[in-house]
């Protein structure tokens, strides 16, 4: 089948979903729409009568989320779960379109290689044509298994029931991952102009306009525009005072989009939306649907106030990885994107609040490291996803008696946080040591 069938097909389970969604909802108390969804809903109702979202308590998160889902109001009460259905599709588009440009990109520069090598030896006409062909063209063709390749790991996304039902039930977050995926394409695009990584910074700014998690991927986008490796601590600083174009335009982009986009919603909300779409997420505490480590501490301290120090211990941990998971993977374009999957990782795990939704963050950026995990072997590739889903249901349980039932199950889902904590920590161990740190094919 092709790829273009596999479209129609995931987008057709999409619309199933949010159609059964609606009968769940009508019919069982575990509603399928997401409480988020609905709050969204309330703040483009307010929006729609020419007032600030920020009127619906809990509503926390762009203006931009609002006006987005507009139609819900005035077409269709699930128009919103079709647009975000649709960005979920583009992920999966954007995952093979990165891929195959990752692709080109190698195959270009192979044969650059060995054009240059046989051009040193024999000044044969052709042979320099043809390598002016290869280095103005960003069309090469590629080997057939190369592009079923990009494509499988697009249907890692595709067919992902847990991101399907995550975007199906009314969550936005597909809209920032799309944005985080916009951003890498153009970044990791053959021209390497100033222009595109304008339009990178551009998207980058726009995504973490919509959700704070990808102001953690700016110094591995900075350092993978670099025009030289990063060896010691102090050439980072030399390279943030001495920056190139290049990222002097991926700056630029990403300050233009981040500020008028800031400016201009604070210009017409005030502070409030400035404390309840960011600052907000910096002090939040959830203490009934909250996967954290952190999730019993928040609990038992609900009614005191966030010390300094508490903060800093809470977010010391996740900074520090961050920073060596940059240097180590972020300044490479190679191995980019998993650098970026593993920053996402790490944030997610060490966040004081972790929810379902949080997940697309690095799944979104998984498919793009699949080639680099041939070596892995069927095992592990088998138990990683499994324990995975194990260590959730063994919270969602006693997290669902809580919920529904009324019992007293906090410490249970202590419990079952903990577990889930050092399982991901163990599948993140397992997936860095399996990371085939060069690009893991060869160009026949």
């Amino acid at each position: 089948m092709s790829f273009k069938k596999h479209l129609i097909i995931s987008t057709l389970v999409r619309v199933f979903l949010i159609y059964y969604g609606e009968v769940q909802d009508s019919l069982s108390d575990v509603q399928y729409t997401d409480v988020d969804y609905r709050v969204v809903t309330d703040g483009a109702n307010h929006v729609l009568a020419l007032g600030s979202p920020f009127k619906r308590h809990t509503y926390r998160y762009t203006p931009l989320l609002a006006y987005l889902v507009l139609p819900n109001l005035l077409l269709h009460p699930s128009f919103g779960k079709f647009i975000f259905s649709l960005f979920d599709i583009l992920i999966g588009v954007l995952i093979k379109w990165i891929l195959l440009n990752c692709y080109r990109s190698n195959k270009i520069s192979i044969e650059t290689k060995l054009l240059k090598l046989e051009t040193l030896n024999n000044r044969n006409k052709y042979l320099i044509k043809r390598k002016n062909e290869i280095l103005n063209s960003n069309n090469e063709s590629l080997p057939p298994k190369y592009i079923r390749m990009a494509e499988l790991s697009a249907y890692c996304w595709l067919y992902n029931p847990l991101t399907m039902i995550i975007a199906t039930r009314g969550n936005g977050d597909c809209v920032s991952c799309s944005l985080v995926l916009l951003s890498i394409y153009f970044l990791l695009k053959n021209e390497q102009t100033s222009t595109q990584h304008f339009i990178a910074g551009l998207f980058l700014g726009l995504s973490i306009h919509f959700r704070l998690y990808p102001i953690g991927f700016c110094l591995a986008f900075y350092l993978a525009t670099q025009n030289r490796t990063v060896e010691k601590w102090h050439d980072i600083v030399r390279t943030i005072l001495q920056p190139n174009a290049k990222q002097i335009a991926l700056v630029l982009g990403t300050v233009i989009a981040l500020g008028s986009s800031t400016a201009l919603f604070y210009w017409l909300y005030g502070y409030q939306f400035l404390y309840e779409s960011m600052l907000y997420h910096l002090v939040r505490k959830d203490t009934r649907h909250n996967f954290s480590l952190y999730f019993y501490l928040q609990y038992l301290s609900s009614t005191f106030d966030v010390t300094i120090l508490e903060k800093i211990l809470t977010f010391l941990p996740q900074l520090i990885l961050i920073l060596m998971l940059t240097v180590r993977y972020g300044q490479h374009r190679q191995t980019l994107a998993f650098g970026l999957f593993a920053i996402a990782f790490v944030m997610v795990t060490y966040n004081p609040v972790v929810t379902s939704q949080y997940f697309v963050w690095f799944l979104s950026l998984l498919p793009l490291c699949v080639k680099n995990f041939r070596n892995i072997g069927i095992r592990k590739a088998v138990f990683i996803p499994v324990m995975w889903f194990i260590s959730q249901g063994g919270w969602l349980l006693p997290a669902y008696l809580l919920e529904f039932k009324g019992w007293n199950t906090f410490e249970f889902i202590w419990i079952q946080s903990i577990v889930f904590f050092f399982s991901n920590v163990l599948i993140l161990q397992m997936l860095i040591s399996n990371y085939d740190i060069a690009y893991n094919y060869k160009i026949d």
